[in-house]
């Protein structure tokens, strides 16, 4: 047990009937001009309401969930750029990777533990029962299952056999299952059953469960073997992304040094083309270089350095509004500040007590714009969205983290500071004399 010296605990009362005053004051000030108040409180709500709203849709994709649970342990290459080199011929392409790119050469990188080539999402449109229905649909290897973690409610996924030998094969969600054969059999299993897609009577192998609305690599309805359509893709440029899963971290250096390798090689054999290869991009790299040039792609701490400011600006655009306001409540306080310098008031007391007030303000907007963010998330989570890339949008998602929540609050703490720091300057350098007289300033 500690025990407080008498001195101690002098000094700990005197600082606990301080701040029990200032909050006082802060509650008189805070009713007394209730449209600054009210004005100010929005401000910072709204602020603090869209960072926590964005942040907890980031970090939800940035983690994974559902099928994508690990993939802090991937890494993904979905963009190749080819330049004509020819005389007399210009153009350059960029477009995801080809089949022959990704079978041939970047599946056999032998830094990683697993890597999977799979198409992006496509559409899928059909009617059934009278009705129009939109779906997505992806094609994939066998390797696909074992990169993403889906849980299977019924059968399994196509083999490796069954995409080499282009099996009709296909795996389909619960979701989907629910719509197109809800009148079944009592335990409704649909494994061996078919499904008509694109001319094809695809059999099911599984059912899986729907991936979750973040998912950005895991986000089909119908998933077959790649194999079944036609190979129309270019020499480099295609319809595929390529996923590199490894157990350590410390590996993807040396899967990004073995696919870049493989494209120098490529470039330096091909007479008519320059070949770029994006990444391999772990996900965050991906979200941080967007959907661009990969030429453009100038680093991880640049990129990160770019958004940093980008949302310093967001920021400090309510705080210096406030503090414009924290500015023009310093004349209607002068007298006040007067009479308390007159007797005996420190600088350094006004200052002190001028920024709690200011800090106080802005947690309780802070605390309000983080209860606003998870009523906003619960309400429309579903129909609004954050764009992540070229037609690349996420719904809004509710994922708690604490990190997230302190960040918050510390983000409420620095924007009450810079926008009280100023004004409880100048609010101190008031002169009593002139202010008592009636004057200013």
């Amino acid at each position: 047990m500690v025990v407080l010296s008498a001195d101690s605990q002098t000094l700990i009362l005197k600082y606990y009937k301080m701040i029990k005053n200032y909050f006082k004051i802060f509650i008189k000030i805070a009713g007394q001009n209730k449209v600054f108040t009210i004005l100010s409180l929005f401000g910072i709500s709204l602020t603090i309401m869209f960072v926590m709203i964005f942040s907890m849709t980031i970090e939800r994709i940035i983690n994974g969930s559902g099928p994508e649970k690990d993939l802090k342990k991937m890494i993904f290459s979905d963009r190749v750029k080819t330049i004509l080199t020819v005389e007399g011929r210009t153009g350059d392409y960029l477009w995801n990777c080809s089949r022959t790119l990704c079978e041939d050469h970047l599946k056999k990188i032998k830094s990683a533990d697993l890597i999977s080539m799979y198409s992006g999402t496509n559409s899928w449109e059909f009617i059934f029962n009278g009705e129009y229905h939109l779906r997505s649909q992806m094609q994939t290897d066998a390797e696909y299952w074992k990169v993403f973690d889906y849980k299977f409610v019924q059968g399994r996924p196509y083999t490796e056999e069954e995409v080499i030998n282009k099996s009709n094969s296909a795996v389909i969600t619960r979701s989907l299952k629910e719509l197109l054969f809800a009148e079944d059999n009592e335990d409704n299993n649909v494994v061996g059953k078919t499904i008509r897609y694109a001319n094809m009577d695809l059999v099911i192998t599984g059912v899986v469960e729907d991936p979750p609305d973040v998912s950005q690599k895991a986000k089909g309805d119908l998933y077959f073997p790649y194999t079944l359509l036609p190979n129309s893709d270019e020499k480099y440029s295609g319809r595929f992304n390529v996923v590199f899963k490894a157990q350590f971290k410390r590996q993807f250096k040396a899967i990004k040094q073995e696919a870049q390798e493989i494209i120098r090689r490529l470039d330096a054999a091909d007479q008519e083309n320059r070949i770029i290869l994006s990444g391999p991009f772990s996900q965050v790299e991906k979200m941080l270089a967007g959907y661009g040039d990969p030429e453009e792609y100038s680093g991880e701490w640049n990129m990160l350095l770019k958004y940093l400011l980008y949302a310093l600006a967001f920021i400090l655009l309510p705080a210096v509004n406030l503090m414009a306001l924290n500015f023009a409540r310093i004349y209607e306080r002068g007298e006040e500040i007067a009479v308390r310098k007159s007797f005996g008031a420190s600088t350094g007391i006004l200052r002190g007590q001028f920024l709690f007030e200011n800090i106080l303000m802005t947690l309780t907007g802070g605390a309000i714009g983080i209860i606003l963010s998870y009523i906003l998330v619960a309400l429309l989570g579903d129909s609004l969205s954050i764009p992540l890339g070229f037609m690349n949008y996420v719904p809004l998602s509710f994922s708690f983290n604490i990190i997230v929540f302190i960040a918050a609050l510390v983000s409420c703490f620095l924007f009450g500071l810079f926008s009280g720091i100023l004004p409880a300057i100048r609010l101190s350098r008031i002169r009593p004399a002139i202010y008592l007289k009636g004057g200013e300033k």
